[in-house]
This record gives C-alpha cells, structure tokens and sequence, in this order.
C-alpha cells in the first residue's frame, strides 16, 4: 500500500547552546502532534555549510536585525524530519499543524537570545510504496 512521506526542513540561525533548546522543543512538538498516530518518524540535525546560501541568507538576516552585535558562535543548522504514513495520517492540514507547532518551539527558545532567523519548508510526496512484505524476485 501506498504511503505518504512528509518532510519537514526547518533551517535556523543560533548558538550551539540555544539549538540544544529547540531541538528538544521541536522533538516534543513532534511527540506530541504524533501521539496516537501509526505514523513512523525521525529527526536529524545537521550544520550548514558556511558557503550555502542558505546559511548566509540567515546570517545576513540576524546581522540586519542585530546591528553592531558579534554573532559569536552562532551557526546555520538544518533540523529535519520525515514522517511516513497512510496519507489519512498526513494530510496537508495536519503537516501544517505542526509546521504551525515547529514555529511555536522556536519561539520558545530562552528569551536571552534575539529573534532566531529560520526557513521552514515542507513538502508531501505519495508515489512510493514501501510495502516491506512484498516477495522480492
């Protein structure tokens, strides 16, 4: 049978510390917008090259907001998830649900930290079929 795959990018701009934060913000975002769902999902999170754009578009959106500041240690990160399940499972109101609970964990980071820059992308897919019982020939 068929499933629906999900997967969600969410970009950041911040220290090593504050990532901490919203990666377990964002982990319990997820725990909870799944609970009681047979959907099957994982997080990884990886730094951003300094030389991909997407990295110096956030820089340069926290050096604009934050003029005169040094941003220290402060990195580009790519948190992302992937989420597999029965399309009734995933719906496109449902994964904007939770991009909409994703943006609530950023802005639960420790108030001592300016605005965070991030990009959040999500996109839907439901041409593969992972039916893992199949015989293989």
């Amino acid at each position: 049978m068929p499933k629906r795959i999900s997967d969600v990018s969410l970009h950041v701009y911040l220290t090593p510390e504050t990532l901490d934060h919203v990666v377990r913000a964002v982990r319990d975002a997820v725990d909870t917008h799944l609970a009681e769902r047979d959907v099957f999902a994982w997080r990884f999170t990886l730094p951003v090259d300094a030389d991909d754009p997407r990295h110096a578009a956030l820089e340069t959106r926290w050096r604009t907001d934050n003029p005169g500041l040094d941003p220290g240690a402060r990195g580009s990160y790519e948190i992302a998830l992937s989420l597999v399940g029965a399309p009734a499972e995933l719906t496109d109101d449902d994964i904007a649900a939770l991009e909409h609970k994703l943006l609530l964990a950023l802005y639960a980071a420790p108030r001592d930290e300016p605005e965070i820059p991030f990009t959040l992308s999500a996109t839907q897919r439901t041409d593969v079929d992972l039916d893992t019982d199949r015989e293989r020939i």
